[in-house]
């Protein structure tokens, strides 16, 4: 059993890019809600978690270049925000990819000592033989694809059957929903628990209003995770913290210009 120095982490939000989308096209049949269109912003995070005997990222982004191609912007290099938190891609131990969108596991070729961790289900579909099929192509980039498919004959990359504790006060919970195995991480931290859903919920609202994304494998997958997610809320000292949501840059401490500190929220 790990001391407490070796299970609590701080816990950071890196925002990288944004993108300026609309309700209708975010929400699932929108149309039929009643309420008319409107702006929604889209924020893009990965997540550092770090102690003093391990530094973990949660996702890392989609390749610049890569982005421009489907009209999305990165406003600061991932690299950048972790130089701006004193931290170095050679310091990165392990990355949990969260899901195989393009968005969230773009840049794993940046880590050269870090090591993976994704759900069994969610990399046999990203290289089965379907993932090249419309839409799933738009948002699982084949490059990315071979560079996972690289780590695994590497032996850097461990695949997750079920939930499992990856190291001290980090445990990983595949869920599926919104891909075959998008994960939850929870995190310990001095605070309390910290529950980064990643794109299980990509905006608060959809676990507040019962409001599916549009995006989505299994709708009864999608809806259960959102009650999994709210009852994991409702414990005391838990902070679930959404994937995409503009308001993670207000609802939290902003330690660093595009960081914001997920164990101090703002009163």
């Amino acid at each position: 059993m790990g001391t407490s120095g070796d299970s609590e982490y701080e816990v950071y939000a890196l925002r990288y890019g944004g993108h300026a989308g609309h309700r209708a096209g975010l929400f699932l049949q929108h149309d039929l809600s009643g309420e008319p269109d409107g702006p929604q912003q889209v924020d893009y995070f990965f997540w550092l978690l770090r102690n003093a005997h391990r530094t973990v990222l949660v996702d890392c982004g989609f390749v610049r270049d890569r982005g421009v191609s489907k009209q999305r912007y990165q406003d600061t290099h991932p690299l950048e925000l972790l130089a701006r938190m004193g931290t170095r891609a050679e310091d990165v131990d392990n990355v949990v990819i969260s899901h195989a969108h393009y968005d969230h596991m773009g840049n794993v070729g940046l880590f050269p000592h870090a090591t993976f961790s994704m759900a069994r289900r969610e990399f046999e579909f990203a290289t089965g033989r379907y993932a090249d099929r419309f839409p799933t192509r738009c948002f699982v980039d084949p490059v990315d694809v071979a560079a996972v498919r690289d780590l695994a004959r590497q032996e850097r990359l461990t695949l997750l059957d079920d939930a499992a504790d990856l190291f001290p006060g980090i445990a990983a919970t595949p869920v599926g929903g919104h891909t075959p195995g998008q994960m939850l991480t929870e995190v310990t931290t001095a605070s309390g628990q910290i529950v980064l859903a990643s794109d299980a919920a990509h905006f608060y609202e959809e676990l507040e209003c019962d409001r599916p994304f549009n995006i989505f494998h299994d709708l009864d997958g999608m809806f259960r995770t959102y009650d999994r997610l709210r009852e994991l809320g409702e414990r005391p000292g838990t902070t679930v913290v959404a994937g995409h949501d503009q308001e993670v840059m207000s609802r939290f401490l902003l330690v660093e210009p595009e960081c914001v500190d997920l164990t101090a929220p703002v009163a």
